[in-house]
């Protein structure tokens, strides 16, 4: 008789997915597909303990969702992706462990033409400036717009709008849709890229890297220890 299945969600794309799948890798468990490569629904047979563990492929935001809603029971995501997600959603996931790779750290960055804005204490000049000389508050893009708002009020900066990006967020000062931006940096060559610096000296709202996460209620279910351990 097959013992309870499970659902494990890794990062559909990029160097996340790579890594994810070498988790597997190493444990010499193939994950199969019925359509190739590409398919974004695959399985693992464990005969050891008589189950299939179905693969999941969703982008590493979509699968921190999938846990709360019973789609799956396990997924490879990003701290900082957990970290923004409504509180009630945070309360209902564990994280089991943090995994060595997909590291990142989320900074308030800012053009490096800004020569006075070194500090999150200069930021909060210069959004006082912006609402004393252009009557509008100072303009922040991000993707992760409630560590971004929870580490603004932490550092008493007033005065601020955040402008929720959808795309690029490094393209958005250059476009004048905002002046300042909160982005995950990794080598920092894109921020480069885009004449943006990180505020290095406070800027610094998360220090991130994937982490293997498991839905709560799935902690009940019989075998999840073995699943969690190929972790």
């Amino acid at each position: 008789m097959m013992n309870n299945q499970f659902t494990i969600i890794l990062p559909s794309k990029g160097r996340l997915r790579e890594k994810s799948i070498n988790i597997f890798k190493k444990k010499k468990l193939k994950i199969l597909s019925d359509k190739g490569e590409r398919d974004l629904v695959g399985y693992i047979n464990l005969k050891k303990i008589n189950t299939t563990v179905r693969i999941l492929f969703l982008h590493a935001r979509e699968s921190i969702q999938a846990l709360t809603n019973g789609t799956a029971d396990i997924c490879v995501s990003g701290i900082d992706l957990l970290k923004d997600s409504d509180l009630n959603i945070q309360k209902k996931i564990k994280v089991h462990k943090s995994l060595n790779f997909g590291h990142a750290d989320l900074y308030i960055c800012c053009p490096i033409h800004f020569l006075d804005c070194q500090t999150m204490l200069d930021v909060s000049e210069i959004a006082s400036d912006f609402i004393k000389y252009k009557k509008q508050p100072l303009k922040i893009g991000t993707k992760y717009k409630r560590l971004v708002e929870k580490f603004l009020i932490e550092k008493n900066v007033k005065n601020v709008e955040i402008v929720e990006s959808k795309g690029a967020t490094e393209a958005m000062p250059r476009l004048s849709q905002v002046q300042l931006i909160g982005e995950i940096v990794s080598s920092g060559k894109t921020l480069f890229s885009n004449d943006l610096r990180p505020l290095k000296k406070d800027g610094l709202i998360l220090k991130s890297s994937a982490a293997c996460m498991v839905a709560k209620k799935s902690l009940k279910k019989k075998g999840i220890k073995k699943i969690l351990s190929l972790f």
